[in-house]
């Protein structure tokens, strides 16, 4: 019994020495953080956690965003923001045993205030139009990817149609309010294209909630060349730019107030490597018909730019070909913030008139370069059909010509604008002279253009309208040589010769060059033949004159084939004389026939089609004339000197 309550008193001291060792519950002690946010879109994902050693009976958190407040009994939460900055902060109520034990209130905690950004969405569309060449035809079939300008970020791509054009949406996430405008790089590839870039393009940032009610699509001209080296070359031509005053410090482009000069540099890692040609349009897309400036197989070089002709904001283009006629378009955004003159009054100009070319000659950077060419070409109608030459489509320009206001006080140039529906008008070029070219990029054969022009001042105010000019571009034709046929044999001695216009895909029709805007009976056909000896050792060329001895203009309205008989003096009751060119001098024909038995070729030496427009704003001259020219040896219907595209060969016989 004693040994029982011994071991009893035992245990029990015991446990009072235990007791006596365990420490005394204390107030709970912990520190709130904010362990992650995780931003998707609009929506942001808050995460924290409650550093404590104490043991937790229960906790409730509130999330503070903003001025809003969201109720938590997890360490995370997803909330929907709008756009914009917000301050974020997390509090809880804490119980621990200690509280739960002695029924003590929660203990309050606090995480330090963290910032989130909600990135704004903007958006906007580009409807691209891009042309092979700057005068020549749509370039379908072209790749297109578009890059944020200072991230490279992939915003959007297309592929462009049979009328070489595609829209593209563009999608970016940024802070909100803090840009107006972001620079885009455009890229354009296709097999057998060299590449064609266009860098700088400011294109407005519109809030996607806005964009259903933006309006039309930012419109963007672009020109891709065929590779004339390496097709497989991706490279483009790279250049540095710097903006200096007359002093040589470095201009800001944002406020521009002085008169700038502008250097470019050929960035390439050879030493000895230049551009094959550069050009800049102050206000446009420059091109070897238009430019302010331009430089040849140089690597650097420095144009003026007068500040007090412009004001506000001004994109001035640098357009640099390389040898493999790879194509950058370098868009250099300047603001002119100098002091406006005192407002000056405004004179609009008149008599706009307008000159249109329409041509399928081989030309560098502007039309494919025809694989046949010359005098000499002993071809077949089959093979004519496939001449593997200039595109169809040919090329086109547009001259815009006006007379200035009798005021010239604080005038500084000219804005010209172009419509293809006569309401909504494009800005395509700004001109200090009294006429300019629109290159020819987003203008289609047989359509209707219209044109106006405003003056300009010192203080940057435009003139009202000048009196509207259209214009519809003629469509390219060819001409069939029917007669004598080509190796034909037997020929007549006077033989007839005979031609017609046909359309310049197919030879079986008959040409439609108004696009079904014009009456094709009032467009005229102009062409003049020559036949060549080829047998002679010094070159002979024989043909018809006029009573003035000037060259024999055989003329249609409408496509009509033509005849005439050689040697005969009258063609519709017109005089005509026949002479040959020997080393440079025309005598007249002195015999009564060609040589028998003897090999020649015939063909034409100009084939143009023009057609007059109306009188619109009754001054008493036609406001506007088009050109359509497929053969043209020096005669200046075309700009450019243009080939035939081939010559029938034939023998003629022993009789008449």
């Amino acid at each position: 019994m004693k040994k029982s309550i011994l071991l009893l008193v035992a245990i029990v001291a015991a446990m009072l020495v235990v007791t006596s060792c365990i420490k005394p519950l204390k107030p709970t002690e912990a520190i709130l953080e904010i362990t992650s946010i995780v931003v998707s879109g609009n929506e942001a994902t808050i995460s924290w956690k409650l550093n404590t050693t104490a043991e937790i009976v229960s906790a409730s958190y509130t999330l503070h965003v903003g001025e809003a407040e969201y109720e938590s009994q997890e360490t995370s939460k997803t909330v929907t923001l709008a756009a914009g900055t917000h301050q974020v902060k997390v509090e809880g109520e804490i119980k621990g045993k200690y509280e739960a034990t002695y029924g003590q209130p929660a203990v309050h905690v606090e995480s330090e205030t963290k910032t989130v950004e909600i990135l704004q969405e903007y958006g906007n569309t580009i409807l691209v139009t891009l042309v092979e060449y700057m005068t020549g035809p749509a370039a379908a079939g072209v790749s297109l990817e578009v890059l944020d300008g200072e991230t490279g970020v992939l915003l959007g791509s297309g592929e462009t149609d049979l009328e070489g054009k595609t829209e593209i949406d563009l999608l970016w996430f940024l802070s909100p309010g803090l840009l107006e405008v972001r620079e885009v790089t455009l890229k354009a590839e296709k097999t057998g294209l060299a590449p064609s870039v266009l860098e700088g393009l400011a294109v407005p940032l519109i809030p996607s909630n806005e964009l259903a009610s933006a309006g039309s699509p930012l419109p963007v001209d672009m020109a891709i060349n065929r590779a004339m080296i390496d097709p497989l070359d991706g490279s483009y031509p790279e250049i540095e730019i710097m903006l200096l005053d007359g002093n040589g410090n470095e201009i800001d482009p944002t406020d521009v107030s002085t008169n700038v000069y502008l250097n470019i540099e050929y960035a390439s890692d050879l030493e000895y490597d230049v551009w094959d040609a550069l050009y800049v349009g102050i206000g446009y897309v420059p091109w070897a018909g238009v430019r302010d400036f331009a430089s040849f197989g140089m690597s650097e070089a420095t144009f003026p730019i007068p500040a007090e002709i412009f004001n506000g904001d001004v994109p001035i283009h640098v357009v640099v070909y390389n040898y493999n006629r790879a194509r950058l378009d370098r868009v250099v955004n300047l603001n002119f913030t100098a002091e406006n003159a005192e407002p000056a009054e405004t004179f609009p100009p008149l008599g706009v008139w307008l000159w249109s070319w329409t041509s399928d000659a081989n030309v560098n950077y502007y039309s494919l370069p025809k694989e046949i060419n010359g005098r000499k070409l002993h071809l077949d109608e089959e093979t004519f059909e496939d001449l593997a030459g200039a595109p169809a489509e040919g090329n086109i320009i547009v001259q815009i010509a006006w007379d200035p206001p009798e005021n010239l006080a604080g005038l500084v140039g000219f804005n010209i604008y172009r419509s293809s529906d006569g309401v909504n008008y494009k800005k395509i070029a700004f001109k200090t002279a009294f006429s300019g070219f629109d290159s020819g990029i987003g203008i289609e054969a047989g359509n209707r253009y219209f044109y106006k022009v405003r003056s300009v001042y010192a203080d940057g105010s435009e003139s009202e309208d000048s009196n509207v000019a259209s214009v519809v571009p003629l469509d390219i034709f060819k001409v069939k040589l029917n007669s004598p046929a080509n190796n034909s044999t037997g020929v007549s001695r006077r033989p007839v010769l005979k031609w017609a216009p046909v359309d310049k895909v197919n030879s079986s029709k008959v040409p439609v060059l108004g696009g079904g805007l014009l009456d094709e009976s009032e467009i005229t056909y102009h062409y003049t033949p020559w036949i060549y000896d080829t047998v002679q050792s010094d070159y002979q060329h024989l043909l018809a004159v006029d009573s003035e001895f000037e060259t024999f203009d055989f003329s249609t309205y409408g496509p009509q084939q033509v005849s005439v008989k050689f040697l005969d003096p009258f063609w519709l009751g017109k005089e005509m004389n026949w002479i040959f060119i020997l080393n440079g001098q025309a005598y007249l024909y002195p015999f009564d026939q060609l040589e028998a038995f003897k090999t020649y070729e015939w063909g034409l030496d100009y084939a143009v089609a023009i057609y007059f427009g109306d009188d619109e704003d009754g001054d008493g001259f036609f406001d506007s004339v088009a050109y359509s020219t497929t053969i043209d040896l020096g005669y200046h219907f075309d700009r450019w000197f243009n080939d035939a595209d081939y010559y029938n060969r034939f023998t003629t016989g022993g009789d008449n």
